[in-house]
């Protein structure tokens, strides 16, 4: 016995352990082959086939109403004036032209027609044929063709249709009737026929059960209830070695993979399987084998004095450590010369069994005996390999255990206390001192005598042929005079459909000669198939077969789920194992680089003591200190000397550690002690464990708990990764700042803040009331040139504005499967009742956010909905975005089908220029007007009331539609627009859509007078939310009153800065236009803005001495005035 194992066991235990992860992939490839071979089996088992399921379809009858052509089905009745029958063409799929399908399917329609004769001679077209005006009545319709016979004869026509062999056409196209077949259950897909078969399988078992004995179902009910006992002590014998659910799932997976793998061995072997025996049977033989011999291996594996890791163990240290595929092959080593005896004798005792005469107990013995050999084939090569994945497991958790535990463990003691106390002490049993001796006895188990009295029963029970209820040869026999065969209800057939379109085109042309009612029969359709001829070069019939039967296993729904499940467990487990692997390689690489450092810090106190000299302590490093590398630095080291001391030669002793910073792994334990082991470690420690990766660079203000200590150590660890290294010590400011206000809200891997001048212009006059105008920018002139703006419109009595529409927009695409189903969505959003639908969906998830309109439209199957609502003080898109989520769940409980590919579908249009937005509007729309007196024009402006007008024209209007802009007709809205956003905190990038304008001038008042409107039909801004929550800009909006939301009006003070910014807009329009029309930007910029002009000076037409002298006049008035203006400059800065 003991050569067996050698020769032929352990090479196999050998194998396994050495690829285990191959030998469990492989196990589950076999099986699952066993398992589709088992299903197909089952399939066409007749035990478990249900009565067939007639694909046969009951004629129809219809009736066409008097004086009309309309055909509705009746009741089944007699007599008819025609019999309709429809011959289907099935057509194969090819790449055969449409024309030559046609021709075949001519050429076999005419043969229908003409050449088809029945037994006595008739052809469809002489003698059969239903006449209407005296010619037979026909329809062709494309893969179709629908004959009308007179009542009584289109049985013998079909008769021989179906028993004759159908011509060749000249293209060598053959056809071939299919017969009317039944569904069989192994013609039925997906998971029908396993409904079937359970259903069948039930019904045989109750009538069965009907006619047994009392004493046959409890003896094998009795069988059952032992059975799931065993499975109950395999688990909890797997939890006494210390395994509540993977040893004892390992030890069930390989009993079952050796079962199934047996069932089409055993049909090889010509071995009869009864499901009904073989039921009754498999409980007695899972309670006489049991899983004692896994559990044997299992054990043996778990008490190897190596099965741990070396620091939990009694072994000497010193002892190689054992892979884990040597702990598995030392415990079969060990144990497997006595389970193979087992197995043979087993083996025997069943093959005995299967010579004996007694129906159904030979067969069984005959399948027990080959899953006996199975199970221990699998034992030890499927079940071996388990057991290796679960050595290297078991260790990487016993390496992870080792590291201190933070947090509190009162809940897990007493979980475990529950459980120790209902399922017994975990792993009591996997210690190396409880395994036992060979004089050691086991207690004796009493379930072993109930197991033994039951078998004893059920074999003398086979042998006396007194218990066999349950098998066909016995007991239907002895019942089959008054048993009845409970089958499975037929399928009522139905009845052929004529509302089908082919056939109601069919009764449509019949009756539309006629007035008076007619009766006809509708008859099934017969199929003829079209059989193409081989095509040369086409793939062999083997290759197309082998293709046909992995698509089949493939599409098969329980062996995708099977593949699935198995490359998932086979990714988890390799990732698990790999970085297990990977943290017991650092961790060791940790321990011998504390060796070394232990080391050489006794050979540095070593030549200190020699020099007489002391090492100097270490001092911590402050937060300016030198900056360490990415890599662990090893720098020499170096000690202050003493003054009255001679200078000495030190050796040369490097240290693995820089100056003021403890070992790694000190640093890791002081982290993990506790929620204050970050405020022990100093930043150059903090950066060591970010840089080794313990420490999330992102999470640094929560584990460290200190905003700008946070954003310092950010600062370090990205510049040290950088090549110029230049941020940590750079002028990019950090200190007192509210990062608290920043987390969460405004920005991620804060490094600091970027700071930009704010400059006031103005102020300036708005709806009555003067408002200060903050710009933060740094556009020299910008605020100078916006100020002079504001000086000439509060001349003229400052600013009126008017809010037109306020409505932030999104604009959700949705897909459909068709047009229709689009469209009727659509039409059902634009109607009453969507709209209250969708209004009320939305309007309730928010107190401020109220929808104002819908826009639907389409594009294909794609729809696109435009919400505009309210949004209060907020700009609103976060609060926008919530209400159409759950206007969107409305319309899709109304359109299922409906699929949303993105709440925002670039159909509201945020960030990007879009002609909707300049049209529809999206949030703010304002319009505001001013009237400047022209001797504000001409003193204060430096131009005329009539070359602005021109200019205006020619630049804004003209220049702009040349250009082909979009929202674009202004000089430079959005220098002032973003200036203002940037101080205020709202969002740039929206100056997209925000600062689309159309600036126009007109002279008033008989041309003395300047009139300038700005138009701004989506101003989007809040005072609520987003960069409004920072200190500085609310400070701003407190300067303009306007911070936070409005206590009693929700979405005034939105509103009012968006009047404001619009006004402010105004005024840096009229005061580029006027410099413009002067000639004074150039000029400006290079005063203000640039040491030297990079553009000659801007000219206009006219004479050279008129040009001189209005320059010279322009200077003059240009340094008076600016004396007037708060900046030091007069002149705007803008591109025009």
């Amino acid at each position: 016995m003991s050569s067996i194992v050698r020769s032929v066991l352990r090479p196999l235990a050998l194998r396994a352990s050495k690829f285990p992860i191959e030998t469990i992939v492989a196990t589950f490839v076999f099986t699952t082959l066993a398992y589709f071979h088992l299903v197909h089996a089952i399939k066409h088992s007749a035990f478990l086939a249900p009565p067939s399921v007639s694909q046969t379809l009951r004629p129809a009858y219809a009736l066409k109403a008097p004086d009309s052509n309309t055909w509705v089905p009746v009741p089944d009745k007699e007599p008819v004036v025609a019999e309709l029958m429809q011959v289907v063409f099935k057509a194969p799929q090819s790449n055969a032209s449409t024309l030559s399908m046609n021709d075949s399917i001519d050429f076999l329609s005419t043969y229908l027609a003409h050449g088809l004769r029945t037994h006595e001679g008739a052809t469809y077209a002489h003698s059969l044929c239903y006449k209407v005006d005296d010619s037979c009545f026909t329809s062709v319709q494309p893969g179709s063709i629908t004959l009308a016979f007179r009542p009584g004869t289109r049985e013998a026509w079909s008769y021989a249709l179906s028993e004759v062999n159908l011509p060749v056409d000249p293209q060598n196209v053959h056809f071939q009737v299919e017969p009317s077949q039944t569904e069989s259950i192994a013609e039925m897909r997906s998971g029908k026929w396993v409904a079937y078969a359970a259903r069948a399988l039930v019904v045989r078992f109750w009538d069965l059960l009907k006619q047994a004995d009392s004493a046959d179902i409890l003896v094998v009910l009795l069988g059952y209830i032992l059975m799931h006992g065993t499975f109950i002590r395999l688990f909890l014998a797997g939890r006494k070695l210390g395994s509540n659910i993977w040893l004892p799932v390992a030890m069930l997976a390989s009993s079952i993979a050796a079962f199934i793998l047996s069932l089409p061995v055993a049909q090889y072997l010509a071995i009869p399987l009864d499901p009904i025996c073989l039921s009754e049977a498999l409980p007695f033989f899972v309670i006489a084998i049991g899983f004692d011999k896994a559990h044997q291996v299992a054990r043996a594996v778990f008490c190897h004095p190596q099965f741990a890791l070396p620091a939990q163990n009694t072994f000497s240290s010193s002892e190689p450590i054992k892979p884990a595929r040597e702990v598995v092959l030392d415990a079969v080593k060990q144990v497997g010369s006595s389970i193979v005896r087992d197995y043979a004798i087993e083996v025997f005792v069943l093959l005995v069994g299967s010579s004996s005469k007694v129906t159904g107990l030979k067969e069984f013995c005959a399948l027990a005996a080959v899953i006996l050999t199975l199970d221990c084939i699998a034992l030890f090569t499927f079940y071996v390999a388990i057991l290796t994945v679960l050595v290297e497991v078991n260790r990487i958790k016993a390496l992870n255990a080792s590291s201190p535990a933070r947090g509190s463990t009162e809940p897990t003691n007493i979980i475990r206390r529950v459980s120790r106390s209902l399922f017994g002490e975990k792993g009591m049993d996997n210690s190396p001192t409880r395994i036992r001796t060979n004089t050691d006895k086991e207690p004796e188990n009493p379930a072993a005598r109930l197991k033994l009295l039951l078998i004893v029963s059920f074999l003398t029970l086979h042998i006396l042929n007194l218990c066999t209820t349950l098998t066909p040869d016995t007991a239907i026999a002895r019942h089959q005079s008054h048993a009845t065969h409970r089958a499975v209800e037929a399928v009522s057939t139905r009845k052929v459909d004529i509302t089908a379109v082919a056939l109601m085109d069919v009764l449509a042309r019949l009756g539309q000669n006629t007035d008076i009612s007619m009766l006809v029969k509708v008859t099934q359709p017969t199929t003829v198939r079209i059989l193409l001829p081989a095509i040369p070069g086409s793939a062999p019939s083997w290759r197309v077969g082998f293709e046909s039967f992995w698509t089949a296993i493939v599409g098969d729904p329980m062996l995708s789920k099977w593949i699935l499940v198995a490359l998932a467990l086979s990714v988890l487990l390799n990732g698990y194992l790999l970085k297990g692997l990977a943290a017991a390689a650092v961790r060791s690489n940790e321990d011998n680089v504390k060796v070394v450092l232990q080391a050489e810090k006794e050979k540095v106190h070593e030549a200190a003591r020699e020099m007489n000299s002391d090492i100097p302590a270490m001092t911590p490093i402050s937060s300016k200190h030198i900056p360490v590398s990415a890599s662990l630095p090893t720098p020499e080291f170096s000690r202050t000397p003493s003054p009255d001391s001679a200078p000495r030669s030190l050796p040369k002793v490097f240290i693995e550690t820089p100056k003021g910073v403890r070992p790694f792994e000190e640093c890791v334990k002081i982290f993990e002690s506790g929620t204050d082991g970050v405020g022990i470690l100093n930043d150059e420690e903090v950066i060591v464990l970010a840089q080794k990766g313990k420490i999330a660079s992102y999470a640094l203000e929560k584990v460290l708990g200190n905003f700008e200590r946070a954003v310092r150590v950010r600062r370090a660890i990205i510049s040290r990764e950088s090549d110029t290294k230049s941020l940590e010590h750079s002028l990019v400011p950090m200190a007192d700042y509210d990062y608290a206000r920043v987390l969460g809200a405004c920005c991620e891997n804060v490094v600091g803040y970027m700071p930009i001048p704010l400059g006031i212009a103005g102020p300036l006059r708005i709806d009555g009331k003067s408002y200060p105008i903050p710009m933060a920018t740094a556009e020299g002139t910008l605020v100078a040139s916006t100020s002079r703006g504001c000086k000439a419109l509060n001349a003229g009595g400052g600013v009126t504005t008017v809010i037109t529409k306020d409505g932030m927009t999104r604009g959700p695409a949705l897909e459909f499967p068709s047009i229709v189903s689009a469209a009727r969505a659509k039409a059902w959003i634009e109607s009453e009742e969507g709209s209250m639908c969708i209004y009320n969906a939305f309007n309730s998830t928010s107190r401020f956010a109220r929808i104002q309109s819908l826009k639907a439209v389409l594009a294909g199957r794609t729809l696109y909905v435009r919400f505009a609502t309210t949004t209060g003080d907020a700009m609103g898109m976060n609060m926008i975005s919530k209400g159409v989520e759950k206007a969107l769940e409305a319309v899709q409980a109304r359109f299922p089908e409906m699929q949303v590919l993105a709440l925002s579908g670039n159909y509201c249009t945020d960030k990007k220029p879009a002609a909707i937005n300049w049209i529809e509007g999206r949030g703010k729309s304002v319009v505001a007007e001013a009237v400047v007196p022209g001797k504000v024009v001409r003193s204060v402006l430096k131009t005329t009331v009539a070359a602005l007008c021109h200019l205006n024209v020619k630049k804004n209007l003209i220049g702009s539609a040349m250009a082909g802009s979009i929202g674009g007709f202004n000089a430079h809205a959005a220098n002032i627009l973003t200036a203002m956003f940037l101080a205020t905190g709202q969002d740039p990038a929206q100056n997209v859509e925000s600062s689309m304008c159309m600036t126009l001038m007109e002279p008033t008042n008989n041309g003395e007078d300047l009139l300038i409107t700005v138009t701004m039909p989506s101003i989007e801004v809040g005072t609520v939310g987003g960069g409004t929550v920072l200190a500085p800009q609310q400070a701003v909006l407190d300067m303009l009153g306007l911070r936070g939301a409005h206590p009693t009006t929700p979405g005034s003070n939105a509103r009012r800065l968006a009047r404001i910014i619009a006004a402010a807009v105004m005024a840096g329009e009229l005061s580029l236009m006027s410099a413009l029309a002067a000639g004074h930007l150039i000029r400006a910029h290079l005063q203000h803005n640039r040491s030297q002009p990079a553009t000659p000076a801007i000219t206009r037409p006219g004479s050279p001495s008129r040009d001189r002298e209005r320059g010279k006049e322009a200077m003059k008035e240009s340094l008076r005035v600016s004396s007037l203006i708060p900046s030091s400059t007069s002149k705007p800065d803008a591109h025009s």
